[in-house]
């Protein structure tokens, strides 16, 4: 038998490694718990922040699958004059005089450098390209004519793409 302080002193002992085991077993359960979150988290590409990227600044493709060319949230937004300008100038250069109204515009995402409209033997950087898709109709003929972001770039887009 032991004296009574030794039992003492060995019951707070035994009291003690009770709790770190049970307070271990609770830190591994709650180490547990957070990596399955994590890799939910992952798994489902979420990065924790409830902006989209329109707040954010940052400018993300909105395709719908099978659709390579689809508008983009700025497509609400009305197109600079300068690309307008740039747009009537280009037409008024390869079509030929006349004033050409604009029937529609819209903010795109062009699947590649070809702004939507590849020319055959052609290769074009496989980005994606933000800019503009303008319409004019002159005499009833439509013209779409696709430019980049800045408008340093642009194409009548004879198909009817």
């Amino acid at each position: 038998m032991r004296p009574a302080g030794q039992a003492e002193i060995y019951g707070k002992v035994l009291l003690l490694y009770r709790m770190f085991r049970l307070t271990n077993a609770w830190i591994l359960l709650v180490a547990l718990a957070a990596s399955v979150v994590l890799v939910a988290i992952v798994a489902c590409g979420g990065d924790g922040d409830a902006k989209g990227a329109s707040e954010s600044g940052a400018t993300a493709p909105t395709a719908v699958s099978g659709a390579p060319n689809s508008p983009t949230p700025a497509a609400r937004e009305p197109v600079p004059n300068e690309i307008e300008a740039g747009a009537r100038k280009l037409l008024a250069e390869e079509v030929g005089g006349g004033d050409f109204p604009l029937t529609s515009s819209a903010g795109m995402q062009w699947s590649d450098a070809s702004l939507g409209c590849p020319k055959e033997g052609f290769g074009y950087a496989q980005v994606i390209t933000p800019g503009y898709k303008l319409v004019f109709d002159l005499a009833g003929v439509s013209y779409p004519v696709h430019t980049n972001a800045d408008g340093s770039h642009m194409v009548i887009c004879r198909d009817g793409q």
